[in-house]
């Protein structure tokens, strides 16, 4: 970070090598003073410096208690194919100690992905036992365009039901998250009690 002739100290600043040192909030060591994108040595992406000046707008302005959580941000490496994340990855989720599963769906078994040629690549889907969305990953073709949607469920909140329910157009390469997210509900379709109450119900016409 470009800090050298800022003279922080003057201002009771406090820096470390890699960047402003800030609270949670985005505050620094002066109260009075927020520091906020690669100048706290934090995450270096664009559209991390958005997201903290929002925090920083709301907090200075609205005086409302908002603070960081990269657990939100997600970010995109532009390689051929893309590969895309938001959220906890695995390791992530088992350093945290938690229960989760892992849903997939491969790029191969999408028909707009086999019309345009471009079948290579998958989505990853972390979850938990009650289908709490935690974390997504994709790589495969516009995988910065299609984690978007991930984005949006992670900071919503919203669990994978929302995420299995809605209608996707036919055909586009979005409908891999769809099915990934409906491969959730397969074993319980497909259970002995969801049998024996289907056979029950069909003698009733």
């Amino acid at each position: 970070p470009n800090i050298g002739d800022l003279n922080l100290e003057a201002a009771g600043i406090k820096a470390e090598p890699r960047g402003i040192k800030v609270n949670g909030g985005l505050v620094t060591s002066n109260r009075r003073v927020f520091a906020i994108g690669d100048v706290t040595g934090g995450l270096q992406f664009t559209h991390v410096a958005n997201y903290h000046a929002g925090i920083v707008v709301r907090r200075a302005l609205f005086r409302l208690p908002a603070r960081v959580d990269n657990d939100l941000v997600p970010w995109v490496t532009f390689t051929d194919p893309e590969l895309a994340h938001v959220g906890l990855s695995e390791e992530m989720a088992r350093a945290r100690k938690l229960d989760f599963g892992v849903l997939r769906w491969s790029m191969h078994e999408n028909d707009r992905a086999q019309a345009e040629r471009a079948t290579d690549g998958l989505i990853k889907v972390i979850i938990t036992k009650r289908g709490k969305i935690l974390g997504a990953s994709i790589v495969g073709e516009q995988a910065g365009e299609l984690i978007q949607m991930w984005c949006l469920a992670i900071s919503q909140g919203l669990d994978v039901k929302a995420m299995a329910q809605y209608i996707s157009p036919y055909p586009t390469l979005g409908e891999i998250g769809k099915r990934a997210a409906g491969s959730f509900f397969l074993p319980k379709l497909t259970s002995p009690l969801v049998r024996k109450t289907v056979q029950f119900l069909s003698r009733f016409g």
